[in-house]
C-alpha cells in the first residue's frame, strides 16, 4: 500500500506540481482581495495612504500591487532631481521602500496585518506585489518562470516611480517569496553590472558600488534552499525519482553565494514546514559573497508566525539592518536615515520608461485629531558562519495592540493532506522493512 501511495504522489508531482505549490485560494475563501474578511481587504482598513498599480510584465500578463506610502514620501526623488538638474529632496531621501513578496497561498490582503506592522515599525514604503494567478492579478496559471517575470517587472516599475528613491529599494520575501526575492537579487545584480559596463566600459569592477546591485539590500524569512531540497525533506522516498518528475527549481542555493548585496535572514528555529537548516545553509552561502550578511533567529518562531513571535526585537533587528545599509550609502546619522519628518498629501503623476500600469492613488492628509481621505483616480503608463552576526531571541509581543488570528495567518507551503500521505507512506515503508528484518 505504501508504494502505491508513493506512486500516486509521484504521478501528482509530475502532472500537477505547479498546482501542488501555488495556492491562489485557501480555506474556502475567494481569490480576490475584496472577498477577504474586514482587515484583510485593503490598506485603507488600516488608514494607510496607498496606490494601486496594475503592472504589465514582459510577457503581457498584468499583476496587481499596492504601494503603501509612508508619511514623508513626495513626488521628486533624488534620482529624478539629478537627471533634471534640480535640487535633491532631503525628505524623500530618507524613505526606504521594501518590495514585499508573499508566500505560496492566498492573496496579498491576507498579509496586510504583517505589512501594517512593517510599515509602522520600519517607517518605510511597502510595495506589496501579487503574483499572477493570485488575488486581483491576471487569472493565469502561476509558474516559476512567470513569477520571475512578475518580480522583474515590479522592480523596473518601482525604479521609475516618481515618489520612490531608487537608491533605497529593499526586497523582502517569506517562504516562496524568499525564492522570488533571491531571483530578483540576481536579476538586479546582473542588470546593474550590465548598465555599468555600458556606461563605464573602462572602469574596473572594484570601483563599483560595493553591493553591485540595483537593490540596496535583501531580507528573507523562513525560505528554502530549493524545491528539490524540500522534496528531500517532505518526501524522502520520492527523492530518487526527482530527475524524472520534478520540473520546478527555485534554486536559491545556487544564487545565495553569488549575491553581493547586504542580506538579512529572519529565521524561525521552530519552523515546522521548511527545515531550519535551510536558512542556516543559505546564510552560510551568503557569507561567501555578501558585503553584509546577517541572521536573526527567533527561537520559537514557526513558519508563518515568526514575525509575530519575534515581537519588537524582530522589527528592531530589521530596522538596524536597514539603518546600517543606508548609513553605508549616505553617511547620515542612523536616526536621521530612518526617521523622516511628517509630510503633506501625495498625488499621482505619469511614469515614463517603466512597465505600463494602471494606477489608483489613495492619499490621506493627517492631523493630530483627524484623518481626511481624498481619493483620486488616474491612469499612468508606465564557509563557517561568524557567530558575531548571529542573534537569537526568545520572542515577545508585537508593537501594536492589534490581535491577530495565528491560524488565519498560517498559510501552508503545500497541502497538509499530501504531507500527511507522504509521511504515512514513509512510515509504512520503514515499518515493513523493519518487519522483514525481524523475520530474517
Amino acid at each position: 500500500i505504501g508504494m502505491g501511495v508513493l506512486s500516486i504522489i509521484a504521478g501528482l508531482l509530475y502532472v500537477k506540481q505547479e498546482s501542488l505549490l501555488y495556492f491562489p485560494t485557501i480555506g474556502g475563501m475567494g481569490r480576490h482581495n475584496a472577498s477577504n474578511p474586514k482587515g484583510y481587504r485593503s490598506p485603507s482598513d488600516y488608514n494607510i495612504p496607498y496606490e494601486t498599480h496594475m503592472i504589465q510584465c514582459q510577457d503581457g500578463v498584468t499583476i496587481h500591487s499596492w504601494l503603501l506610502l509612508y508619511p514623508g514620501t513626495t513626488t521628486t526623488t533624488a534620482r529624478s532631481a539629478r537627471e533634471h538638474g534640480g535640487e535633491k529632496n532631503d525628505t524623500n531621501e530618507k524613505i526606504p521602500t521594501i518590495i514585499f513578496f508573499h508566500g505560496n497561498a492566498g492573496n496579498i490582503g491576507l498579509r496586510l496585518p504583517n505589512a501594517n506592522e512593517m510599515y509602522h515599525n520600519l517607517r518605510c514604503n511597502i510595495f506589496m506585489v501579487e503574483y499572477r494567478g493570485y488575488g486581483d492579478s491576471d487569472d493565469v496559471k502561476p509558474t516559476e518562470a512567470g513569477l520571475k517575470l512578475d518580480a522583474e517587472a515590479s522592480l523596473l516599475f518601482l525604479l521609475q516611480h516618481p515618489k520612490i528613491d531608487s537608491d533605497r529599494i529593499f526586497v523582502f520575501g517569506r517562504s516562496l517569496g524568499g525564492a522570488v526575492a533571491f531571483h530578483l537579487a540576481k536579476f538586479a545584480q546582473d542588470r546593474y553590472l550590465q548598465q555599468h559596463q555600458q556606461q563605464h566600459p573602462k572602469q574596473q569592477i572594484q570601483y563599483l558600488n560595493p553591493s553591485q546591485s540595483l537593490l540596496a539590500g535583501i531580507i528573507v524569512e523562513n525560505t528554502f534552499l530549493s524545491i528539490s531540497k524540500m522534496v528531500d525533506s517532505l518526501m524522502p522516498l520520492i527523492a530518487p525519482l526527482k530527475p524524472l518528475v520534478l520540473r520546478i527549481g527555485w534554486n536559491s542555493d545556487r544564487i545565495a553565494h553569488q549575491i553581493r548585496a547586504p542580506i538579512l535572514y529572519l529565521a524561525g528555529a521552530s519552523d515546522e514546514l521548511v527545515p531550519h537548516s535551510h536558512m542556516k545553509e543559505l546564510y552560510r552561502l551568503s557569507n561567501i559573497s555578501s558585503v553584509h550578511p546577517r541572521i536573526h533567529i527567533v527561537k520559537y518562531g514557526t513558519h508563518n508566525d515568526t514575525w509575530l513571535r519575534g515581537g519588537r526585537d524582530y522589527f528592531m533587528k530589521t530596522r538596524q539592518f536597514l539603518s546600517h545599509v543606508l548609513l553605508r550609502n549616505t553617511h547620515t546619522p542612523i536616526m536621521d536615515v530612518m526617521t523622516p519628518p511628517p509630510t503633506t498629501s501625495t498625488t499621482s503623476s505619469s511614469i515614463d520608461n517603466a512597465p505600463r500600469a494602471r494606477t489608483r492613488t489613495t492619499s490621506m492628509e493627517t492631523t493630530p485629531t483627524t484623518i481626511n481621505r481624498v481619493r483620486t483616480f488616474t491612469e499612468t503608463s508606465t564557509g563557517s558562519i561568524p557567530s558575531s552576526s548571529i542573534e537569537v531571541n526568545m520572542g515577545g509581543t508585537t508593537s501594536s495592540d492589534a490581535s491577530y488570528d495565528m491560524d488565519r495567518n498560517s498559510i501552508p507551503i503545500m497541502p497538509s493532506n499530501l504531507v500527511a500521505m507522504t509521511k504515512a507512506a514513509t512510515m509504512s515503508s520503514v515499518s515493513k522493512k523493519s518487519d522483514k528484518k525481524k523475520e530474517k
